[in-house]
């Protein structure tokens, strides 16, 4: 591979935590590394958009954010499933992008707030997400008004959770997905953006087996349907998909890859890739203004797609 392209403000982040001291993110003890996720969403984040309403509450233990753009009325909920390896990541770690979800959309959007590994490994979050999902597509009462249907959203381990309830849930059930840089491949691919991107870029293929390691400690399951989706038959039913993926990450061909696997079975299909950004840009969009844009315009293809 030749010098990749990167964006002058993607750069000036690299150059900046590249002068940070301090251990690796893989080498800190899982508490510390979900404090220094939540400190750089301080940093390199916008806040929520004004407007937005939250509401928390739970269900079978698992902590959900509803976010209302408004008062609330009948129509689709979206079920938003944050990233961070299955490791990190909270309801805190991704307001932001959840409160422009239901902003920029119209819509309810809750937020899974799953268990985590290391303390809770695979199959836990996917679980998770699933009770919610059916909770949320029963239209519980915290939610202030009728629910009439389900989409789905979520960023790298989130899309892979995103993908996985669209799979799992009955035909029809879910009426489009949001996928930003999936992780639908957790075997370690040896070649392509795997390799390119191994170091220097943030998400890196330490962190990476660091993140599988904790949620899959049982091998045999990394190459299963649940983890690596990509590696299996897609069911023909998926709904509408919105994928994105960033030019310099690791996991950029599992999503390209993806979004031809999904059109392949015929279903409307809309990729877009941020050339010159990082894996993590959906949650520094203070510091990465290209990002905010490329992430306005999936999410208004996600709304349109919901809407029909």
């Amino acid at each position: 591979m030749g010098e990749p392209f990167v964006l002058p403000e993607t750069a000036a982040v690299l150059a900046g935590l590249a002068a940070q001291e301090g251990p690796h993110l893989a080498d800190m003890t899982a508490e510390e590394m979900r404090a220094t996720y939540l400190q750089l969403g301080a940093l390199f984040d916008v806040p929520v958009e004004a407007g937005v309403r939250t509401r928390d509450f739970s269900h079978g233990g698992v902590r959900l954010r509803a976010y209302f753009p408004g008062a609330a009325a009948a129509g689709p909920v979206i079920l938003y499933m944050h990233g961070g390896g299955w490791v990190i990541g909270d309801l805190d770690t991704h307001s932001p992008v959840c409160s422009l979800i239901a902003a920029q959309t119209g819509l309810r959007v809750v937020a899974v707030d799953y268990r985590l590994a290391p303390e809770h490994p695979y199959p836990a979050a996917h679980d998770d997400c699933m009770a919610a999902a059916h909770f949320v597509a029963g239209g519980p009462d915290e939610l202030e008004a009728p629910v009439t249907g389900l989409a789905v959203a979520g960023d790298s381990a989130g899309g892979n959770l995103a993908l996985y309830v669209a799979s799992e849930m009955p035909a029809g059930a879910v009426s489009a997905q949001l996928l930003i840089y999936p992780l639908v491949d957790c075997t370690s691919p040896e070649g392509g953006s795997y390799k390119d991107f191994a170091e220097g870029f943030v998400l890196d293929r330490k962190l990476m087996d660091r993140f599988i390691d904790d949620y899959l400690p049982n091998a045999a399951d990394a190459g299963g349907k649940a983890a690596s989706p990509l590696l299996h038959p897609l069911p023909a039913s998926l709904p509408p998909a919105v994928i994105v993926t960033a030019g310099l990450d690791p996991l950029r061909d599992q999503g390209r890859a993806l979004a031809g696997a999904v059109a392949a079975l015929g279903v409307e299909t809309h990729f877009i890739e941020a050339a010159g950004l990082i894996h993590g840009m959906a949650t520094m969009r203070a510091s990465f203004p290209t990002a905010d844009t490329i992430i306005r315009k999936a999410v208004a293809l996600f709304a349109g797609a919901i809407k029909g």
